[in-house]
């Protein structure tokens, strides 16, 4: 088993519902889950089984109501909004809506995940940014608008926003569920490819059995359990 200190997840008997008293619904469950640096993780299972909701506490967007949750040396039960902001910072988000500003171009869009860095000028923040966009392949698009991108273009140009800011981990919802096959497996292959490289652990949630052979591991939940974790294609191989 990971030690704490080593893995950037660690979670022991997260517990969480929507409501209180009489009106509480349960939607997670004695949740107990790890995920060690580069190992990209799939959680699955059926629509209201409680994965986004266990993305959201990870990615510090609600607070820890039950159980202990370690992410990147941060313990968040207990933790005030201040310092979920903090985590926030130093997490790559990825969604099944790219959410991309249509009136910036593709380079503007991953400069604004560095504005925060009060160190940078923008014109690095710019280079920056199309050197993101270089390494996801889409270089050549850096001053399209959104609206002149293909939908696997706006996925990429979300990925390179999402590692502008070296994060130390990379949490993604269904980013391919709004994808045709061929763009949906480029994306996730450069996913792959980006966490090995960088040994950033991705989260990923995700109903699309196409990208199954991409993950070191699979965690099944059902009623806000955890039901089956089995070594995925990439561990395997």
């Amino acid at each position: 088993m990971r030690s704490i200190e080593s893995a950037p997840v660690e979670l022991r008997d997260i517990g969480h519902a929507y409501g209180t008293g009489e009106l509480a619904r349960p939607v997670l469950r004695d949740v107990n889950l790890s995920v060690g640096p580069g190992e990209i993780v799939l959680l699955t299972g059926p629509s209201g089984s409680g994965k986004t909701t266990l993305l959201t506490l990870i990615g510090a967007l609600r607070a820890v109501q039950q159980g202990s949750a370690t992410v990147l040396g941060q313990q968040l039960a207990g933790a005030g909004e201040k310092q979920r902001v903090a985590l926030r910072r130093r997490i790559g988000f990825i969604f099944q809506q790219h959410n991309l500003l249509g009136f910036l171009s593709a380079r503007q869009n991953v400069a604004m995940a560095l504005e925060m860095d009060g160190r940078t000028s923008e014109r690095e923040r710019l280079e920056r940014a199309g050197a993101m966009l270089e390494s996801v392949g889409i270089g050549d698009r850096a001053e399209s608008m959104p609206a002149n991108l293909s939908g696997g273009q706006r996925q990429r140009v979300a990925v390179a926003r999402a590692l502008a800011g070296n994060p130390g981990l990379i949490l993604a919802d269904e980013p391919t569920a709004a994808l045709d096959k061929q763009s949906g497996g480029e994306v996730v292959r450069l996913l792959r490819e980006l966490a090995k490289r960088q040994g950033v652990p991705i989260l990923l949630v995700t109903h699309d059995p196409r990208i199954l052979d991409i993950a070191d591991r699979i965690v099944a939940m059902e009623d806000g359990r955890i039901t089956a974790t089995e070594a995925g294609a990439s561990a395997a191989g």
